[in-house]
């Protein structure tokens, strides 16, 4: 396994010798054990560390997948919300009375991929007023359109049961895991120099410890489509637990009919192939790359995060870096497939 990881490390490597990444943790994981290594920077702004695989990075938009996704699935589980069921019967303010739950899911409740006004709200009060008055820009359920907006509303429906999505997100998915590395605003918990810095600018000075993305931050740091913290071993094990129908050393996280989910195409005829909880499923046209097999799992973080879970091959790959830090002008978009593909090549 080692030798099949070190295939994507030297794509790794290769960016950070040349200054165009400041380093990553990686991991490839079987149904039986796994691996995690690391190269490179935890930071290059203040100070130049080196990551290690203790390093905390904020997992931005994996956040979707890892955290709201199986909180979600559990609602379900305890028979408080079904797929079917309309966002207004839980919310009772929100105005889209068709909306349903598996629309927010797989991104079909026809939210603009993101609008910028959002940045004059000054707290999570006024986002959320501004989400529930923002227009819809495509009819419900006709398009595929990834927005951070959907998933926010599951976030409120999350604590419309359950009051907080860490309290709850700790029960279900972070101590069943057995991990003190996943969480919610580490900077609030006193773990800030174990965490990966993000961007550096000038309205918010060196990102660290706190999420990256601006609507996460707005809302508090606990929100439904960002804001989860993690290290390279704890997602790991979450793609471990995701390869053994939702059991992680013997406890059940999810039970199977939850897991069957995620191997149902729920966007067929549309523009985009997507199952349960915003992942690709056997999407050919992603970062993924051009080897991953119809039966499989995808998702990115704006961050530089990125998991890639393949139920054909029985494995999974898992990247976090933070390729925003000091600045957004990166190249994952020409790392990840490298990388993936790399490593799948080894695995031939």
């Amino acid at each position: 396994m080692k030798e099949i990881l070190n295939a994507g490390k030297e794509i790794i490597k290769e960016y950070v010798d040349r200054n165009e990444l400041p380093g990553a943790c990686f991991a490839f994981v079987k149904k039986d054990g796994l691996v995690c290594d690391c190269y490179g920077y935890k930071s290059l702004v203040p100070n130049r560390e080196e990551t290690s695989l203790d390093t905390i990075y904020d997992i931005a938009s994996l956040s979707k997948v890892v955290g709201t996704s199986t909180m979600i699935s559990k609602l379900i589980e305890e028979g408080l919300i079904s797929l079917d069921t309309k966002v207004a019967d839980v919310l009772k303010e929100f105005p889209h009375k068709e909306t349903t739950v598996l629309n927010l899911l797989v991104h079909t409740a026809g939210f603009p991929a993101d609008d910028k006004n959002y940045k004059n709200c000054k707290n999570k009060e006024e986002l959320w007023d501004f989400i529930l008055k923002l227009p819809l820009k495509n009819e419900i359920g006709k398009t595929v359109e990834y927005s951070c907006f959907g998933y926010i509303v599951l976030g409120k429906i999350i604590e419309h049961f359950k009051n907080s999505i860490e309290a709850y997100a700790k029960e279900v998915l972070f101590d069943p895991l057995g991990s003190d590395n996943i969480m919610y605003s580490p900077k609030e918990k006193g773990r800030e120099n174990e965490c990966a810095p993000t961007e550096v600018n000038e309205q918010r000075g060196v990102i660290q410890g706190v999420v990256h993305d601006g609507k996460a931050n707005i809302m508090g740091g606990q929100a439904g489509n960002a804001g989860l913290f993690a290290d390279i071993g704890t997602l790991a094990c979450f793609t471990q637990m995701m390869l053994n129908d939702g059991v992680f050393e013997g406890k059940e996280i999810l039970s199977k009919e939850s897991m069957n989910r995620f191997h149902h195409c729920y966007t067929e005829g549309l523009n985009q192939s997507r199952t349960m909880g915003s992942w690709f499923y056997g999407e050919k046209d992603t970062s993924a790359g051009t080897d991953i097999t119809k039966d499989s799992l995808y998702h990115t973080g704006f961050t530089g995060t990125s998991i890639y879970i393949d139920y054909v091959r029985e494995c999974g790959i898992v990247l976090l870096t933070n390729a925003v830090h000091p600045n957004r002008e990166n190249k994952m978009a020409e790392i990840r497939p490298k990388f993936h593909s790399a490593i799948i090549h080894a695995i031939k």
